[in-house]
């Protein structure tokens, strides 16, 4: 089996949906993932792209930011607001912080500032799908528990007191890395190095708005939290006895 053969069988059924109102960078990156093996769905807009992008069919987006009518920012609020939680990759000419906080902030998984390469689009669209996969190293358990939270790694889902609770495949994994060892504080630099598989140097900051958003979802009162915790002067951990 050739290269250009192996790499189309590992991507094999897997659905992305491009959404740029630049004709000529959607249809390269079309045909770009088209021949990797993707089932690829175009659309020119964010108002065009809402309705199939909550269905809920994709395995991952890739967003243009600056679009008329309807931002990607707000396109990926609206889907994820109907519970939606297909990873996301955003696509923009800004590459200040700032920026990019908000793209996490509107529930984005990964940044790509242009111009870029296709193929770091490829590997980085590749990490998101194995996250979406929750690959789990052989010596972590399945299942852990901490106080009335469980985190069901085969499943991929957290259950808090008895109910459900929906989280996007970054905020997961963030989750599951601090439930692998509860009470240990783990700095940004190391979460984002675990996170990401590379240190985002200069931009620790990024997994604030994630942490901040997991809060929301697992804590009654995300301002004073009971699970993940705060540590002043290196980062987080998950609470061994909340």
């Amino acid at each position: 089996m050739g290269q250009s053969q192996q790499v189309a069988s590992k991507y094999a059924g897997k659905r992305l949906l491009i959404v740029d109102d630049d004709a000529d960078m959607r249809l390269l990156l079309a045909e770009y993932f088209r021949r990797l093996g993707f089932h690829v769905e175009e659309r020119e807009s964010g108002t065009a792209a809402l309705e199939p992008a909550s269905a809920g069919r994709f395995d991952c987006f890739v967003l243009d930011v600056s679009m008329p009518g309807m931002t990607g920012f707000e396109l990926l609020k609206r889907v994820r607001n109907r519970g939606v939680q297909t990873p996301a990759l955003f696509l923009t000419a800004h590459d200040a912080l700032d920026y990019k906080v908000a793209g996490f902030e509107a529930g984005g998984d990964d940044y790509l500032a242009k111009p870029f390469s296709p193929r770091e689009l490829e590997y980085r669209v590749e990490a998101l799908l194995k996250r979406t996969g929750g690959v789990q190293p052989a010596t972590d358990s399945e299942r852990v528990e901490v106080g009335d939270l469980v985190i069901d790694k085969r499943r991929h889902e957290v259950i808090r007191e008895g109910a459900r609770v929906d989280l996007t495949p970054l905020e997961f994994q963030i989750l599951e890395l601090l439930a692998s060892e509860p009470g240990r504080a783990w700095s940004r630099n190391a979460l984002l190095d675990r996170v990401w598989s590379t240190e985002y140097e200069g931009y620790q900051r990024n997994i604030d708005p994630h942490i901040n958003r997991l809060r929301k979802k697992l804590e009654v009162d995300p301002k004073n939290p009971r699970y993940v915790l705060t540590v002043r002067g290196v980062g987080y951990k998950l609470n061994e006895a909340p």
